[in-house]
């Protein structure tokens, strides 16, 4: 069976700080993949109560192979992998490519977790024995118990929120560095651009799946007013939070390109375009910070529910 070790290297560490009776928010560090092997990339992480997840995308990986990921912490010298792990990018058989999950419950394996850490992905590709035997014979099923397929839910659901209010963050950050050099700034342009589209990508996914979720939401915890509650969660961030404010940025982009492009005839107009374009931003993005904040908030209160329960 051969093998190809991967190491994913941590950038300088931040500060967390989770004990069972402190909740702390706070973006983790990222990581970054040798060049000579680009397999995991696309990695995002975010804090849920005392959990901790990160999620990435795994690209190129054949159909006759599949991974091994465990997860590393500094407070050990990542000596020892983490035990308390779900979803599924974590564990002995990580299959196939496109976006996966993981899930560290802290205080499973710790009693706090402070100061500050960094975290290590570790990950072996591994080639199947006999990817031909399962074809001859068909394969085995077998049936996923309530408890799994709750985590599944969980794990997927928890991802595309994470991923959603780490690229609607990241949409602030790139508008408030908007000024009057942007007009002439290609660059500029650029990174608005390109955070715009993650945003949009991230949108998209939560909107497909949304009415997914809620139904597997209402069939494996029987839990009505649980329901009710995702629903209004989604309902807040697809409609309240877009429609409110990340529209109105998007378009503030239009009207930049527009400048740029010189359709706006005149100076005068053009300058009133300008202020204008950038009271909007700076308006926008005032408001869009505290709704991110908002849900930030209701989506920790209703995932540590769901992992309860």
């Amino acid at each position: 069976m051969k093998s190809l070790s991967l190491i994913l290297k941590p950038v300088p560490p931040v500060l967390l700080s989770l004990s069972p009776f402190l909740q702390v928010l706070v973006l983790l560090t990222a990581f970054c993949l040798p060049a000579r092997a680009q397999i995991i990339g696309d990695i995002k992480h975010e804090a849920f109560r005392q959990k901790v997840l990160l999620t990435y995308t795994v690209n190129g990986l054949a159909a006759n192979q599949h991974l091994e990921v465990n997860l590393y912490c500094s407070d050990d010298d990542f000596k020892t992998g983490l035990a308390s792990l779900s979803g599924n990018g974590a564990g002995d058989r990580v299959q196939g490519n496109g976006q996966k999950t993981i899930i560290w419950d802290v205080l499973k394996d710790r009693p706090k977790l402070t100061g500050k850490v960094s975290f290590e992905i570790r990950a072996l590709v591994l080639n199947d024995m006999n990817p031909s035997a399962s074809t001859a014979t068909g394969p085995v099923m077998t049936a996923a118990s309530p408890e799994e397929k709750k985590s599944a839910v969980y794990a997927e659901m928890s991802s595309a929120l994470g991923s959603f209010i780490i690229e609607a963050k990241d949409l602030v950050i790139a508008f408030r560095k908007s000024n009057d050099a942007m007009f002439e700034d290609n660059l500029m342009l650029r990174q608005l651009t390109d955070a715009v589209i993650n945003y949009n990508t991230a949108f998209n996914k939560l909107n497909n799946d949304r009415m997914s979720y809620e139904k597997e939401v209402l069939l494996y915890w029987n839990n009505e007013a649980l329901y009710n509650d995702v629903r209004y969660l989604f309902d807040y961030a697809l409609g309240e939070l877009h429609s409110a404010n990340v529209l109105e940025l998007n378009s503030a982009l239009s009207t930049i390109n527009d400048i740029n492009l010189g359709k706006i005839a005149g100076r005068k107009n053009e300058r009133d375009a300008k202020e204008k374009v950038l009271m909007s931003i700076y308006q926008n993005t005032g408001q869009l910070d505290k709704r991110i904040q908002e849900l930030e908030r209701r989506a920790n209160r209703i995932l540590y529910t769901l992992s309860n329960r």
